[in-house]
């Protein structure tokens, strides 16, 4: 991912992307891919404390592909910014401070909070003693609010989704919903 990643970025870096079929491609579908992957990286870490729901192996291939997804998600989320930045559609400088169009704010807030959470869990073995813990858990829950400035980034920035981007979105946030809701149900119960 890393490398595929850091090619895209030389090659729109090289100007080799300015105006070809490929970032045309990549302008329209790398947010949707970037949203897709978080989206199921979110409702995999929500899942993959399932104990009443899952078996141990199958917690631990749920952890595995939440982190997989979570990378995958990012790696997009950087292409996409890339393509953007690449076709002068948004200045780099308003990635990171904002541009003060507030649903193109809420995609660069989204891309902040994923990347934050991407270190934490890059570092959760640093984060996994009782010390740190709920401070791991405060800085990797903000994925949360990430992926829902993501969605409606997505469905509002830019052209308007076509009607199967908007349907996957709602399907992620319901499916993401009732997660949460099992997770918080099981959790009082206990």
């Amino acid at each position: 991912m890393a490398t595929g990643v850091l090619a895209v970025a030389l090659l729109l870096s090289a100007g080799a992307l300015v105006g070809g079929a490929l970032q045309d491609f990549l302008d329209r579908m790398a947010g949707v891919f970037a949203l897709v992957a978080l989206s199921v990286s979110v409702m995999l870490g929500l899942a993959s404390v399932f104990r009443d729901v899952l078996t141990p192996g199958r917690r631990q291939l749920a952890q595995l592909l939440h982190r997989a997804a979570g990378l995958a998600g990012v790696g997009f989320l950087l292409v996409h910014i890339g393509v953007k930045v690449a076709g002068e559609e948004v200045a780099a400088s308003d990635v990171l401070l904002g541009s003060g169009d507030l649903l193109v704010d809420l995609g660069s807030l989204a891309a902040q909070l994923f990347v934050l959470a991407l270190i934490t869990g890059l570092w959760r073995g640093v984060f996994a003693t009782r010390r740190w813990i709920r401070p791991f858990r405060m800085l990797h829950g903000l994925a949360y609010a990430g992926w829902v400035a993501g969605v409606v980034h997505g469905l509002g920035a830019g052209r308007t989704p076509a009607p199967w981007v908007t349907a996957c979105y709602g399907l992620c946030l319901a499916a993401s919903a009732a997660a949460l809701v099992h997770r918080w149900t099981r959790g009082r119960r206990r």
